[in-house]
């Protein structure tokens, strides 16, 4: 029993295959290197990118019985985050107090480690009005 679920399998007889460790982690797309490349090129690879992820969710939704829940599918949003994480010191992940592990994106703060070993991660509490005093405690 585990209280972080980042895909939710519907599970039923006709499951064709379980979700793999890694598979239960759900990915975010990773930014090319773009060292050297012209605005052009770095378009085209950040499209691969994105589009070879996407493939990747969509393989899992089809050979499991799994529901992967509405993500951002817009590449814009993307390459927003990538620049904010290339220009930040700090990434602040803003959690649901009530299940921060549901809500955490692991795979987040693993690339941010993947983009320089000296940018840190941080856990934000939301809504922690919503807890009793001694869920707060």
């Amino acid at each position: 029993d585990t209280e972080r679920d980042d895909i939710e399998a519907a599970g039923g007889a006709g499951a064709k295959r379980t979700l793999t460790a890694e598979e239960q982690i759900l990915s975010i797309p990773r930014r090319p290197n773009w060292t050297g490349l012209t605005p052009t090129e770095l378009n085209d690879k950040e499209n691969e990118a994105f589009l070879n992820w996407r493939r990747h969710l969509a393989d899992i939704q089809e050979t499991t019985d799994t529901i992967i829940t509405p993500y951002e599918k817009n590449l814009e949003f993307w390459r927003q985050l990538w620049r904010v994480i290339e220009r930040s010191e700090l990434i602040i992940q803003i959690v649901d107090c009530r299940n921060p592990l549901l809500f955490r994106s692991q795979d987040l703060e693993k690339y941010v480690g993947e983009v320089s070993a000296l940018k840190k991660n941080m856990i934000l509490l939301n809504k922690a009005d919503y807890l009793t005093q001694q869920q707060r405690e």
